[in-house]
Parts: C-alpha cells; sequence; structure tokens
C-alpha cells in the first residue's frame, strides 16, 4: 500500500472519524484468561515468554499421531528440520508465492516443521503449511487479481462513520470462500502429524502481539471454529485504517464479548518464536518428549530457518517534498523498513540460539513499487510473482549473514525514471533474469 495514501487519509480523516462498528469489548481482567473452545493451547500473548506446560500439553495430545518420519528417516537417521517464516508486505507478497512455487519446481523446496506467518505472510504461509499441492492457490491469488477483486474505494462522506478508508468486503469474502471445513481438515491432518502453523495479529486492545496456532483451531470440527480460522487470517491482513478491523467473538460465563483485530504487522513485520521464549528450556522439553516417542536425538542435529522477506529492506533514495502528507509518509514507510530489518535481526540471533543455519531472502531495493493509485495491480503482482519465481529456481539467492546495508546504498540510487515495473530492466539485478520473467508471465497469463 503507498505510504504517502496511507498518511494523507491519517492525518486528514482518521482523527475525527466515529465508526458504525457495534461492540462489546471484554473487560481487561477477562482479556486472554480465558481460552477459546476451552483450548489453552490456541492462542497466546506474542510479547511473554512461551508456556512451556501449555506446550508439553499439546504435544500430548498429538503424540500417538505424530509422524516419527518428520524426525528420524526409516534407517532412524535425523532428518534435517526445517522452520519457514514469512513476512508482511501486501502485493509484495507474490514475491513470496513465486519464490515457494520456484522452489517447488526446482525440486528443493523442504517440508517445513514449522511455518510462520504475518499479514500476507499469513496468508501466504497456509498454502506452505498444506504443501506443493496448493501452489496453484498460491500461483492464482497472487497472480489472477487485482484492486477491484478485493475492495471497494469508500466515498468520502461513508469514511467518517466507518472503520477503515475501504471496504474489504470483497477481500473477507474471497477468503472466507478459500478456507472452508475441507481446507481445515488438511491443516488438522498436518497438524497431528506434528507439524506447526502460527500466525500474529495485533490486539488493539490490550496494545499486544498474539500468536494464534492455526493447527489447534482447525482440531475443533464446529462452525464456530472455521469463521475463527478465517478471521485470524484476514485480521492478520488488515492493515489499520486502511483494511477493516476484525471482530473475534468470545463468550465468558454467558456474556458475549468481542475482541478487535488488526494486522500482525503493526507489531512485527515476521517473527519465529516469541522474543521472551526459554529457548534452552523449550529444547530440553521437546528433547524430552522426543525420546517418550523412542527417537533417539543425537547431541548435534540439522536444521535451518528460511525466511522470505516480501519487502525491500534497502533504503530507497528519493527527495521528499515538505509536505504534511508526504513527510508524513515518508515517515511511515521508513519505520515500517527499519522495523522489518530490526525482525530480521531478532530472527538471525534467535537461529543462533538453537544453532541453526539461517537463510533470508528479500526483494531488491531497485525494483520499482506498486502504482499508488493500484497498489494491487494484477501486472505489478505478476511480474512480482515471477521474479520470486526465478529467485526460487536459483540456488544463489538465499543470504545466510545479515545484509550489509551500506553495501546496498552503494550500489545505485533510486532513479524515478524506471518507476514501471512494466519498463524496468531486469538485467541490473542478475545477466538473463529478463528472459526467465517472461517466460513466466507467459505461463501466469494462460
Amino acid at each position: 500500500m503507498n505510504k504517502e495514501i496511507i498518511a494523507f487519509i491519517l492525518s486528514a480523516f482518521l482523527i475525527g472519524c466515529t465508526s458504525d462498528l457495534q461492540r462489546n469489548p471484554a473487560p481487561a481482567y477477562l482479556n486472554m484468561d480465558y481460552g477459546l473452545f476451552n483450548s489453552k493451547t490456541l492462542r497466546h500473548w506474542g510479547d511473554t515468554p512461551f508456556s512451556i506446560e501449555q506446550y508439553v500439553f499439546d504435544e500430548k495430545l498429538r503424540s500417538n499421531t505424530f509422524d516419527k518420519n518428520i524426525i528420524v528417516d526409516e534407517a532412524g537417521n535425523f532428518r534435517p528440520q526445517h522452520y519457514l517464516t514469512i513476512s508482511g508486505g501486501g502485493a509484495n507478497g507474490a514475491y513470496g508465492a513465486g519464490l515457494l512455487n520456484g522452489l517447488s519446481d526446482s525440486g528443493k523446496r523442504p517440508d517445513y516443521r514449522m511455518v510462520t506467518g504475518i499479514s500476507t505472510g499469513a496468508i501466504i504461509g497456509l498454502y506452505a503449511f498444506l504443501g506443493e499441492e496448493y501452489d496453484h492457490k498460491l500461483r492464482d491469488f497472487y497472480t489472477q487479481l487485482s484492486d477491484q477483486d478485493l475492495y471497494q474505494t469508500r466515498y468520502v462522506w461513508e469514511i467518517f462513520s466507518s472503520s477503515s478508508l475501504l471496504n474489504t468486503a470483497r477481500f473477507e469474502k474471497l477468503v472466507r470462500e478459500e478456507i472452508d471445513r475441507d481446507l481445515l481438515d488438511k491443516v488438522k491432518e498436518e497438524y497431528l502429524r506434528g507439524r506447526t502453523f502460527l500466525v500474529k495479529t495485533t490486539n488493539l486492545d490490550a496494545q499486544r502481539p498474539v500468536i494464534w496456532n492455526m493447527g489447534e483451531i482447525a482440531m475443533h470440527d464446529t462452525k464456530e471454529a472455521e469463521l475463527l480460522f478465517q478471521s485470524v487470517i484476514i485480521a492478520s491482513a488488515s492493515i489499520p485504517g486502511i483494511f477493516e478491523p476484525v471482530l473475534i467473538p468470545m463468550q465468558i460465563n454467558g456474556v458475549q464479548y468481542d475482541e478487535l483485530h488488526v494486522d500482525g504487522g503493526v507489531i512485527a513485520q515476521a517473527f519465529f518464536i516469541p522474543e521472551n521464549m526459554d529457548v534452552e528450556e523449550f529444547a530440553s522439553i521437546e528433547n524430552r518428549y522426543f525420546t517418550k516417542l523412542g527417537i533417539d536425538l543425537p547431541e548435534e542435529r540439522e536444521s535451518h530457518i528460511w525466511m522470505i522477506n516480501n519487502s525491500r529492506i534497502g533504503a530507497i533514495w528519493e527527495p521528499t517534498q515538505p509536505t504534511l502528507t508526504n513527510i508524513t509518509g515518508r515517515s511511515i514507510s521508513t519505520m515500517i523498513k527499519y522495523q522489518g530489518r530490526s525482525n530480521l535481526t531478532n530472527i538471525y540471533q534467535q537461529s543462533q540460539l538453537i544453532g541453526a543455519s539461517f537463510n533470508s531472502s528479500y526483494i531488491d531495493h531497485r525494483i520499482p513499487d506498486a502504482p499508488s493509485e493500484a497498489p494491487f495491480s494484477k501486472k505489478y503482482m505478476q511480474y512480482m510473482y515471477c521474479y520470486g519465481y526465478a529467485q526460487g529456481l536459483s540456488d544463489n539467492h538465499w543470504k545466510s549473514d545479515l545484509p550489509n546495508y551500506s553495501q546496498f546504498q552503494s550500489i545505485e540510487p533510486w532513479n524515478n525514471s524506471f518507476s514501471d515495473i512494466e519498463y524496468f530492466n531486469w538485467e541490473r539485478i542478475e545477466p538473463g533474469l529478463t528472459g526467465k520473467i517472461n517466460e513466466c508471465l507467459l505461463r501466469v497469463n494462460k
């Protein structure tokens, strides 16, 4: 989403707006103390130490269905463990979708034991968790939809009585139609095998992140669970003020309350495990659990964290006009960029703590962004998908170290002369990339 537009709307309208969204917020003393569907493992705060007790209880539920082949091969040798974290990024999620499909077609996409996602990363994460048979869903979502398929712009007078700039009923309908009971049964099946899919939202009432265990939600064979699963995915992608927020209903002692959730990107662009989690204690508990399953774990074992950044982490030179909207917009985009950098550093440090290799992928900052008048332009997303797809086929795009940001800035400055992605010279990024992208574009437009 164009940051100048966001800044203009926020500064010019939202301060004085009221919403017709009717609420009965849960009191502070009840908030998160009661588990939805009486499950204490369905969600937890994202800014507090992870509950080891809850984890152990959760694993006990899966002990009879746990697929040991995830951990060891037929000969009993430990398999490398793969963890995938996917950032937010709006339309730039097309990059991550293409990258995963490129990995599939290269034959090098691993079976991820855990997948985490925020915002557009939650949508990608769902299909990444379900496996390669859902690659066509990823491709179609990020190459065949456009702005008019996702939202309607409200009239100016409507903004003053609404909770968002855009009417996103079309996006919500799309998600709720896609996520049905059959899909939840697939999530449940993978969860019972011992795999995990986590999504982060922001609880605005509490001003705190919430991490949702999507497999645990799928365990409940009710319409309420289906609606909750859908709502969490929608909420995680709901840019506050732009997309409509999501009310999560909860009944406590016979009284119906609700919580207001929005994009997890308000707090973080990506996450792996909670920041305050005791990694050593967690590893000790997990080791004992595997021992009970009859899995003999070696002291040194191979694991990998794969981080897909659906963003340009390199700074972009752009002269800023001294107006309210330009200064505010530029400030917001800079804040988001550096938040993403901080998240990348944090996940890198977590990888060191658990002894895993770190592998990150991100969008080259020289590539033009989406047009402000069409932030979910089909043409733009198709190019980004195909750029990601080409990266997925390559062995060289993963970075194992933290980025050298100063080196980024020495490559070349931003230039208005190639602001349309259709006319961008891809050879500046990588020789032969133009041909790969054009070949991919032909396929997605068939």
